[in-house]
């Protein structure tokens, strides 16, 4: 199981790279249309065609890379619970938190920084508080949630070992209650009475990703007894995910519209949450298929944490390298985005593989966690 949650880790961080990539293609597409056509930007001439829709279904279709992330964090703190204790020390979660910490704090000033060479100013004040909200880029709000999520397990270990039933129906209500409270900000909707909870709805916040990591470590303390429900699921759960892939993009195309927008940022609905359990079940369910480049992937897994936070840094390079340098590049995206995603996941494995080869080795986890 440990290296089919290593292969989990890693195909997780391969989708990041490539969801992170779309969303510069959709940049390339609306924003940066001036650099390749004769129009003024915004532009939305391309909304509905060929790229538009294919980049879609790549988006769609890896949505469930965060949660399998919080799947596989909340398994291990299963692991390190350990079998003879009731929960796990608060000194693992410490060192846990400290090595998230250290490298995320890294990461954020160096990606900051490049922002201010580019023009943006901060206040002290704000360079600190998108520092500490995991905004310095838009994929950095994961690492706030898990240290919110660490920081519960030494509560949430003991009630999944006794009450994990439980534990999961509440995790479960938690969880989509804050999701659905995300549609009123997708459709623009003024509901007073709902309007003090949608703070719960902040990416930075734990409660919409609770269940995930909930279910990780229910599912490492009980694999042995989950184990016959999954393997006779796992057909329907396949089927399934099949069906609410496409379910998410109609979803999506009507949250849209209703939006009354020309564009609303992504955000995980019900529909993407329910797809991404199907497919973490069909995927623990067919635990006896061979899986390919299986090296690779696990290898992928172990260094994810560092090719995550440095992901976001050199997508960003490569692609305001490719607005000035070759812009044409931009109105292709069968090139664009692959030059992104190779650079996006090459360069920071490369630093990685590097870094763990000098002598520097020995402050590798504090670069890359």
């Amino acid at each position: 199981m440990y290296r089919r949650l290593l292969y989990l880790n890693g195909i997780a961080i391969l989708f990041v790279v490539l969801y992170h990539a779309t969303g510069w293609g959709f940049t390339a597409m609306f924003w940066w249309t001036d650099r390749y056509l004769p129009v003024s930007v915004p532009n939305f001439d391309q909304f509905g065609g060929p790229n538009y829709y294919a980049l879609r279904a790549i988006e769609q279709l890896i949505i469930f890379a965060i949660p399998a992330f919080l799947f596989v964090s909340g398994f291990f703190v299963a692991f390190a619970s350990g079998r003879n204790r009731s929960t796990i020390g608060w000194d693992v979660v410490f060192t846990r938190i400290k090595n998230l910490l250290i490298p995320f704090l890294l990461w954020s000033v160096l990606t900051l920084g490049l922002d201010m060479l580019l023009g943006r100013t901060f206040t002290a004040l704000e360079f600190v508080e998108t520092i500490v909200l995991g905004q310095s880029t838009p994929a950095f709000y994961f690492v706030p949630v898990l240290i919110q999520l660490y920081l519960l397990s030494p509560f949430l270990v003991p009630l999944a070992r006794t009450r994990w039933k439980l534990l999961l129906v509440v995790a479960g209500l938690i969880h989509f209650s804050v999701v659905g409270l995300r549609y009123l900000n997708l459709l623009g909707l003024d509901i007073p009475i709902l309007e003090p909870f949608l703070v719960l709805t902040r990416s930075w916040l734990f409660p919409g990703y609770l269940f995930w990591f909930t279910f990780g470590i229910v599912t490492g303390l009980h694999l042995n007894s989950f184990k016959p429900f999954i393997q006779r699921v796992k057909w329907l759960m396949l089927a399934a995910a099949g069906i609410l892939f496409f379910v998410g993009l109609y979803e999506w195309e009507m949250l849209l519209r209703g939006s009354g927008q020309d564009w609303i940022s992504p955000s995980e609905t019900i529909v993407d949450n329910l797809y991404a359990g199907a497919l973490l079940l069909a995927y623990l369910g067919f635990d006896q298929v061979l899986l390919p480049l299986a090296k690779r992937m696990e290898q992928l897994g172990a260094r994810s944490f560092g090719i995550y936070l440095s992901h976001s840094l050199v997508l960003t390079v490569v692609a305001k390298a490719v607005y000035h340098l070759t812009p044409w590049m931009l109105q292709y995206q069968i090139i664009f985005i692959p030059v992104l995603v190779v650079l996006g996941l090459g360069i920071p494995l490369a630093l990685t593989e590097i870094m763990d080869r000098s002598p520097a080795r020995k402050y590798y986890s504090y670069v890359f966690g």
